[in-house]
């Protein structure tokens, strides 16, 4: 399973704290060490310096006088080097325990082995290390959270740019007017990024202007010789001819005016995608659902096909041109694709339009069925411009277009 992105603000700043509170974890344990060190260092010292001046007031005939510390006679051959310890000592005042350290040793003073013991009452170190371990912890959380927070602001503003260029770049689409715009920046990387995808999205914007004008163009000029051939075409079938002949100039018509169909078609594509279409109103939706359905009716009598509609009273804001055509689309494709004494239901409510035909399931994949010049059937007398202009209808009211087959029916809804 995938797993669910992170935001990169949001990455990195997680990072940063991983990061700091391991090396943080790594100094406190290496400072608790060193501190040990120096402060036992530290301690030895002070007990070697008070045994050397025990070892002088020995020497010197006088006997010390220091409770911290214990002289004794052993024999000759009884030796001992620097011994350091811990020790407890009861402290009556306090009535508990008291840490010490003792430092032990034999010196040999005027020709007699002396025992010498010195001791230094401590700190406990659990104790010391509790303090500086929350004090360490303290200043630790304070550091990980300041450089957070300094982190994030500085991220934001480093990446603020991106953030733009990336918003830009959802809200352009190759129909607009004019090729996308980027905003700048002093980082690098960024502006190689923002060169790249203005050079990118420029070049697609151009391609994509002279594609769309050469078939404006091409429509344009295709209507007047079409407008002729029909008109001579119709002339012809006037004068009496063969049989064999009028069948050609029928076949002939039909061919022309399928491709007047495609070029009104074509037309009408370029203008939704130029947003030509501006001008809306009011209108009531179930009118145009009867409207169109009564214009069809008779076809849909002579197929043999059960035309029934539950519509209720629904009010949009649209195009009335438009929406005629999305609902006349959509029951010429139900009409053109249900079988002999099949069924088309249409149903009209306050969230979408829906229209239903039985029928099998369509050869066609449904990615590919609102693409232009695709058809469920190749020999169909559809141009495969129907169900695109439908989308692109929809997408000029920011209506949602969707296909389902479900229990033998297809099914085409608009969300409102």
């Amino acid at each position: 399973m995938d797993e669910h992105p992170v935001r990169l603000l949001h990455k990195t700043t997680l990072l940063y704290l991983l990061a700091t509170t391991l090396i943080l974890a790594a100094a406190g344990v290496t400072l608790m060490l060193v501190i040990r060190k120096l402060v036992d260092d530290e301690i030895n010292e002070e007990l070697r310096l008070q045994l050397d001046l025990e070892t002088e007031q020995i020497a010197t005939g006088r006997i010390p006088n220091n409770p911290m510390s214990t002289v004794e006679l052993v024999p000759d051959n009884f030796t001992l080097a620097e011994e350091f310890g811990d020790s407890l000592l009861y402290d009556r005042v306090q009535d508990l325990d008291e840490e010490y350290k003792y430092l032990r040793k034999t010196e040999v003073i005027n020709g007699q082995n002396y025992r010498i013991t010195v001791m230094d009452s401590h700190v406990g170190w659990e104790e010391f290390s509790k303090t500086i371990s929350w004090v360490f912890a303290g200043m630790a959380l304070l550091l990980i959270v300041a450089g957070a927070v300094i982190n994030y602001m500085a991220a934001r503003t480093i990446w603020k740019p991106f953030f733009q260029n990336l918003n830009t770049l959802k809200q352009f689409t190759l129909s607009t007017p004019k090729p996308v715009q980027l905003k700048r920046s002093n980082i690098q990387e960024f502006e190689e990024l923002r060169n790249v995808l203005e050079e990118m999205t420029r070049s697609s914007w151009q391609e994509y202007t002279s594609l769309r004008e050469f078939t404006e163009n091409a429509s344009h000029e295709t209507q007047t010789p079409l407008a002729i051939i029909r008109s001579k075409l119709d002339r012809l079938s006037q004068y009496p001819v063969s049989e064999e002949m009028a069948a050609h100039i029928v076949h002939a018509k039909s061919g022309v005016e399928r491709l007047s169909r495609m070029n009104k078609n074509l037309l009408l594509l370029a203008k939704l995608e130029n947003n030509a279409f501006t001008e809306k109103q009011e209108l009531d939706f179930r009118q145009v659902v009867i409207g169109q359905a009564e214009q069809m009716e008779e076809l849909f009598t002579l197929r043999e096909l059960q035309l029934s509609l539950n519509c209720e009273p629904v009010t949009v804001r649209a195009n009335l041109f438009l929406v005629e055509t999305l609902v006349s689309n959509l029951l010429a494709n139900a009409l053109r694709y249900t079988p002999q004494h099949g069924s088309v239901e249409m149903e009209l409510n306050a969230t979408a339009f829906t229209v239903r035909n039985s029928g099998p399931e369509a050869k066609l994949p449904q990615e590919q069925l609102f693409k232009r010049f695709k058809k469920g059937e190749q020999n169909s007398a559809s141009n495969g411009l129907g169900l695109a202009i439908v989308q692109e209808i929809g997408k000029a009211h920011g209506w949602q277009v969707t296909y389902t087959y479900q229990q033998a029916q297809h099914r085409f809804s608009v969300r409102f």
